[in-house]
């Protein structure tokens, strides 16, 4: 059974550590990881009638992190079925609770340390998943982020090859 995950992101690639602290550290079961961001779209009429997940996403994921969601793919081919990107629009509790219950997430995955790089109109999903106390709530799952070395860095390089990895190229 594939299973759905919510993972905070802040479209860098130092926060894809939070997914590979993830995949290395959980069972062997498929997943689809969606990697999410708060986004605050404020009170005006002409953001919300223009407003589509795809500009946004367009405007806020780099090369660099696209990159890297593409080797971690690559990498854990045989449990990641699919791992796209989202915006979660409101801190509005009816909404969190309609955004989880509508995207069917198994399993939230939160980091226990981990300072985010958030842009203008962002907001911290990883507080408000914490404080969140909804009915059905899916489980959360806490990953240790104690490389402090590595916290500091946004570079390909420091984040792959951190650990002896053997890649090969077809």
């Amino acid at each position: 059974m594939i299973q759905r995950v919510l993972i905070p992101t802040d479209f860098t690639v130092n926060s894809l550590r939070i997914v590979l602290e993830y995949l290395e550290n959980s069972n062997h079961q498929q997943v689809e990881l969606v990697l999410t961001c708060g986004y605050n779209l404020g009170e005006s009429i002409g953001m919300l009638l223009g407003f589509t997940v795809d500009d946004y996403l367009a405007e806020m994921q780099n090369e660099d992190f696209l990159k890297g969601c593409e080797m971690i793919k690559s990498r854990f081919k045989d449990r990641v079925v699919e791992m796209y990107s989202d915006l979660m629009i409101s801190r509005n509790k009816r909404y969190v609770h309609n955004y989880l219950k509508g995207g069917q997430f198994a399993q939230i995955v939160l980091p226990n340390i981990f300072e985010f790089n958030y842009t203008t109109n962002c907001f911290d999903i990883v507080e408000l998943m914490k404080t969140s106390q909804l009915s059905g709530m899916p489980e959360i799952i806490s990953v240790s982020m104690s490389d402090e070395k590595l916290q500091a860095q946004d570079t390909l390089d420091s984040f792959f090859f951190r650990k002896k990895w053997r890649f090969t190229y077809e």
